[in-house]
C-alpha cells in the first residue's frame, strides 16, 4: 500500500517533542491495536475487572477477561492473574456475548486482516484503515525501523489511496485525518526497550549515557513492571539521585529537583529476512525519486559547528546513501568505514562518529533535504 516512507525529525512541524507533553499526548499506543483501537477493546473487556475489581461481577455486561489476551499479546500467558479464554465452551459463550453486543450496538467488524501476527510468521505488522477495513502497509520494515528509534516522533508515508499521510508515533494516529486509523500489531516475542530524553538526546535505561552514567533500572525490569500495571510507578537511582517513572504520564521525575523528562517505549528492531540490502536501496531510491525535497542525508560535525555531508570518494569509503541503507537495516547498530585508510565507527544509537585510532568523536545527524 505505502512503499515510500519518510521519517520525521525536529523540522517536522506537525509533531511536538517537548519534555513536558500533556497527559493525552504522552500516552504511547505502540502495542497491538492500542491507541484509537482501544475504545473498541473497552467494549469487549471490562476495564474495572482489568484494573482489579468490578462491583457488578457476573451481572457485568462486559467480558471479565484479560484485555491484553484479547489483543493477542499478553506476556504472562498462563501465569496471568486475569482470565484467559482457554476452553472451547467458554470461548464460544464469550464470543456469543460479544457478537450479541455488537449486533445490539450496531457495530460491525470491518477488519480484513483478522489473523494475528503469529499466523503469518512476522514479528510485527503495520496496518491502515482508510474506511474499508485494515490493510497491511507495504515495506513496513522501513516504518518499523523508524518507530524503533525513540528520537523519531513520526513518519510520513506516500503512495496511499489517500495520498501522503503523517503518522504520529506517540498518539499512534494519522494527523489531520479523522476518518483514517493506523495500528501496529506485534507478537509476544517483541522485545520492548525503554528510553529517556537526556541533555544529549535519547538514552536507553540501563546503559551508559554521554556522561558514562547508567541507571539502576533496565528496560527488562521496566517492561515487566509496565505489564503488571500500566498506570503504575517505578523508583530507581543514579548514584545518590532518586528518580520516579510514571507510566501513566510516560515521564521520569527527579524527586529532588522536580525536573521532568520524557520517556518512550519502543520495540527492538527486527530486520526482515532475505534481500534486505537490495530492498532498502530500492526503497530509498524510490523515496529520492518521488520526493527529492525529503531525502535523508547524513552529516558529520566539523570545526565551528559546520555540518558536512558524507560523500563517497577515493578517501571516504561510504556515502550518505550507504549510511542510510545500514541505518534502515539496524537503527540501533553501528557501522565501520575508512577515511584516508583510517578506521572510523558510526554509532547510530548515540549519533556519533569515533576515530578508532585517536578516539576523537564527532556528532553526526540525519536530516531531510
Amino acid at each position: 500500500m505505502a512503499s515510500n516512507l519518510d521519517a520525521s525529525d525536529s523540522s517536522f512541524s506537525d509533531f511536538s517533542d517537548t519534555d513536558t507533553d500533556s497527559h493525552s499526548d504522552s500516552q504511547s499506543s505502540s502495542d497491538s491495536d492500542q491507541g484509537q483501537a482501544e475504545s473498541k477493546t473497552k467494549q469487549n473487556a471490562c476495564q474495572y475487572y482489568n484494573d482489579g475489581h468490578c462491583r457488578y461481577g457476573k451481572r457485568c455486561r462486559d467480558l471479565h477477561v484479560c484485555k491484553y489476551f484479547l489483543k493477542g499479546f499478553c506476556r504472562y500467558e498462563s501465569a496471568c492473574k486475569l482470565k484467559h479464554i482457554s476452553d472451547s465452551s467458554t470461548e464460544e459463550k464469550d464470543r456469543g456475548r460479544l457478537t450479541h453486543r455488537k449486533k445490539r450496538s450496531g457495530c460491525r467488524d470491518r477488519s480484513r486482516s483478522p489473523e494475528s501476527v503469529e499466523d503469518n510468521g512476522r514479528p510485527y505488522r503495520w496496518q491502515l484503515d482508510m474506511g474499508e477495513g485494515w490493510e497491511d502497509v507495504a515495506h513496513d520494515y522501513i516504518l518499523e525501523a523508524q518507530y524503533s528509534q525513540p528520537n523519531n516522533k513520526g513518519i510520513r508515508i506516500y503512495n496511499t489511496p489517500c495520498g501522503a499521510l503523517s503518522i504520529d508515533f506517540t498518539r499512534m494516529r494519522i494527523l489531520k485525518k479523522t476518518n483514517l486509523r493506523v495500528r501496529r500489531k506485534d507478537s509476544p516475542q517483541t522485545e520492548w526497550l525503554w528510553h529517556y530524553r537526556g541533555n544529549q538526546g535519547w538514552s536507553q535505561y540501563g546503559e551508559q549515557d554521554s556522561k558514562s552514567k547508567a541507571s539502576s533500572v533496565s528496560s527488562y525490569k521496566l517492561e515487566r513492571e509496565y505489564q503488571k500495571n500500566r498506570k503504575g510507578t517505578v523508583k530507581f537511582n543514579v548514584n545518590s539521585t532518586i528518580y520516579e517513572i510514571r507510566f501513566k504520564d510516560m515521564c521520569q521525575n527527579n524527586l529532588t529537583t522536580g525536573h521532568r523528562r520524557k520517556i518512550r517505549r519502543r520495540p527492538k528492531y527486527e530486520p526482515p529476512q532475505g534481500g534486505i540490502i537490495s530492498s532498502m536501496k530500492n526503497a530509498i531510491k524510490s523515496l529520492s525519486l518521488s520526493s527529492s525535497t525529503n531525502t535523508p542525508v547524513w552529516q558529520f560535525s566539523g570545526h565551528g559547528e559546520h555540518w558536512h555531508t558524507f560523500k563517497k570518494s577515493n578517501s571516504c569509503s561510504m556515502s550518505s546513501e550507504d549510511i542510510e541503507v545500514e541505518y534502515q537495516r539496524n537503527p540501533q547498530g553501528s557501522i565501520r568505514f575508512t577515511v584516508n585508510e583510517k578506521p572510523y565507527l558510526l554509532d547510530f544509537s548515540r549519533m556519533r562518529q569515533t576515530n578508532e585510532t585517536t578516539n576523537v568523536t564527532r556528532k553526526i545527524r540525519r536530516v531531510l533535504q
